[in-house]
């Protein structure tokens, strides 16, 4: 695994959470020390920025499975398998798709929503597992203030998502790009219970999402 964290605020944390809680190499995280400037990369996490992380999982002798960058605060976050890169659309979808599975949501999931430019492909996991389903302007104030309706309401259940690479739960008022690698590595960690069986990979999972809710289309320019 690896995670290229942009010289931001995000660094010291991921060395905590990624390489002191979890045990992955200190290796796998790159990028850590807080700069002013950024150590002069653009801070975006996407594929047009964060192109060193990307030529790593997209080289053909690449032995990485899974990639992840943050922005400087760590609010946003790429996702990447190995030659393989998720939308923000999708990553979002499925985390919801499977979320019923993680520790976090063990009560259950009540509603999700994304952002008007997002692709509907949360609009088809809500349909097909029958969540409250929400599409608001962009601006994550208006995720906000679904979040405290549900939270008056007793619940916690609730996961939303925009195509900028945004990522979040009710938790916390904002995007959260490092829950949104935790969830990642949750759901691999499901796929994949039995270490002698064949990996289940990143495009595995989102091939499979495809198949089951079908896939959506569209195009970012950056």
């Amino acid at each position: 695994y690896q995670r290229r964290v942009r010289d931001g605020a995000t660094g010291p944390y991921s060395e905590r959470i990624f390489v002191k809680e979890l045990g992955a190499s200190p290796n796998s995280v790159i990028n850590t020390k807080p700069l002013l400037d950024f150590g002069g990369l653009h801070p975006d996490p996407n594929l047009t920025y964060a192109k060193h992380l990307v030529d790593k999982l997209f080289a053909k002798d690449s032995d990485v499975d899974f990639g992840a960058a943050f922005d400087g605060d760590g609010d946003r976050n790429m996702v990447l398998g190995k030659r393989f890169f998720i939308t923000p659309s999708d990553s979002v979808a499925i985390i919801a798709s499977m979320a019923t599975q993680l520790p976090y949501y063990k009560s259950g999931l009540k509603a999700v929503s994304r952002s008007m430019p997002t692709s509907m492909a949360l609009d088809r996991v809500a349909e097909k597992l029958g969540f409250d389903f929400f599409e608001v302007p962009t601006g994550w104030k208006f995720f906000g203030n679904l979040m405290d309706k549900y939270e008056k309401e007793g619940s916690h259940g609730f996961i939303c998502g925009e195509e900028s690479f945004g990522t979040g739960s009710a938790h916390i008022r904002e995007k959260d790009g490092i829950w949104a690698v935790l969830c990642w590595l949750s759901i691999l960690a499901l796929k994949n219970p039995d270490p002698s069986k064949p990996f289940v990979t990143v495009a595995d999972i989102v091939t499979n999402f495809w198949k089951e809710f079908g896939r959506n289309y569209y195009c970012r320019y950056d």
